[in-house]
Formats: C-alpha cells, sequence, structure tokens
C-alpha cells in the first residue's frame, strides 16, 4: 500500500470511522488543559464568594480566653519578625498565602478543601523534615489574648502585637503560654500537631497574621530564607 493510500480517510477502519465525536475530541492536545483552567476558574470563583461572606467553618470550645486584651494595644514597637519555629529547625512552607491577584495556578495551591467545600488559604502551613513535631515561638512580641481547644484546627494561640497586629498558631498538640502573658520574639508557644481541617497536611503548624482585622502574608512580614 503506498503512502497515498495510507493517508486517505476512506482506507480507515470501520472502528476509526465510527470512533465516537467524544474521544475525538478529548484527543486534542488543547482539551485537557483547558479543562484544568475551567474547573480551576469555578473553585476560585467559589472562593471569592466565600472571601466576600467571611465564612470558614467554625466550631470552637474556648478553654482559655482573656476577656481584657484589645488587638493592637501597646506602647511600644514592633520588634523584628522571625520565622515561628525554634532555631534549628529544618521547616519549610508546605502551603502559602492565597494571592487575591495571582494567577490561577498559585491560587488553586493555596486552597483548602474541607467537607467538599474550597475555602481560601489566610496563613501558611510549615512542615519540619520528615513531618517530625517542632517547638513553635512567637514570630512578634505582644500579649497572648486567648489559648482555645478547637476541634478543627487544633489548639490555638492568638497573640496582639504592636501597630494593629495579631498572630494565630493552630494546629498545636500543646501550648506553653497563658492569655495575658506577656512574650517576646522566639519566646516558646507551643509544639506542633495535626488537625482535621488541614489532615493532608500532617503535624504542621498553621500561621496567619492579620494587621487591622484583614489578613496579610506573613512570609511578607517574614525573614527571607
Amino acid at each position: 500500500m503506498d503512502e497515498k493510500q495510507q493517508l486517505d480517510p476512506k482506507s480507515e477502519t470501520p472502528q476509526a470511522q465510527n470512533r465516537s465525536p467524544v474521544r475525538k475530541w478529548l484527543s486534542k492536545r488543547w482539551v485537557y488543559p483547558a479543562m484544568y483552567l475551567g474547573a480551576a476558574a469555578v473553585v476560585i470563583g467559589v472562593i471569592y464568594a466565600r472571601i466576600e461572606t467571611s465564612s470558614t467553618p467554625t466550631s470552637v470550645t474556648p478553654t482559655e480566653t482573656n476577656q481584657t486584651s484589645q488587638t493592637g494595644t501597646t506602647s511600644s514597637g514592633l520588634e523584628p519578625w522571625v520565622w515561628p519555629y525554634a532555631q534549628g529547625t529544618d521547616a519549610t512552607v508546605t502551603m502559602g498565602f492565597f494571592p487575591v491577584h495571582g494567577s490561577l495556578k498559585q491560587q488553586a495551591a493555596a486552597v483548602v478543601e474541607y467537607d467538599n467545600t474550597f475555602y481560601p488559604h489566610k496563613g501558611i502551613d510549615i512542615r519540619a523534615a520528615g513531618g517530625r513535631q517542632f517547638t513553635v515561638v512567637a514570630a512578634q512580641r505582644g500579649t497572648v489574648e486567648s489559648v482555645t481547644n478547637q476541634p478543627l484546627y487544633g489548639y490555638e494561640v492568638v497573640v496582639n502585637s504592636p501597630d494593629g497586629y495579631t498572630e494565630t498558631y493552630q494546629s498545636l498538640g500543646s501550648v506553653d503560654v497563658k492569655p495575658g502573658q506577656t512574650i517576646s520574639a522566639g519566646d516558646p508557644i507551643g509544639t506542633t500537631s495535626t488537625n482535621l481541617f488541614e489532615q493532608s497536611q500532617g503535624n504542621h503548624l498553621y500561621f496567619q497574621v492579620n494587621q487591622n482585622g484583614q489578613p496579610v502574608d506573613p512570609e511578607s512580614l517574614l525573614p527571607k530564607q
């Protein structure tokens, strides 16, 4: 059979001629990237709606709370920010802050799926090498506002700092501070553990920073690694 015959559509087998339009459509190179981007766009649309309504899964059982503390009230300035883990810890950021103005790929990488719902990541996840437990330290000076036992997030510590900053430390297995306690950058907060909301992250720390009530990217404040 010559080359012309091989390329003649009429010479195709009955199976090839009867191939479904769907299979032919899926064989196109651009189909799967387009499907991925379409799905990502849907997810990000849901995320934006969730940001607008400020909705997050909440199930809180307070164990200790300092009712007198107020965010950002202090008479002195900030200390240099430090990474919230003890010196010598081999740790990395495994999920970053949700970038509102980032690409679809960047946004999709900063989304948490829980109970068939997607949530924007308002902080960063930090894990030690091998998923080992590690000591969490204060990233900034301040006053401990609350220590709570969160069924979804593990133990949570909230610290009020100068200039309207508030730091939240979640996924803790043990806590070394109490409400009303004044701490400095580098002081022990507790140790890491796992939590139900981010089971895929294993043993880790969730660290969030707000300024005047609005989440900011912690990595924009912490020293460059």
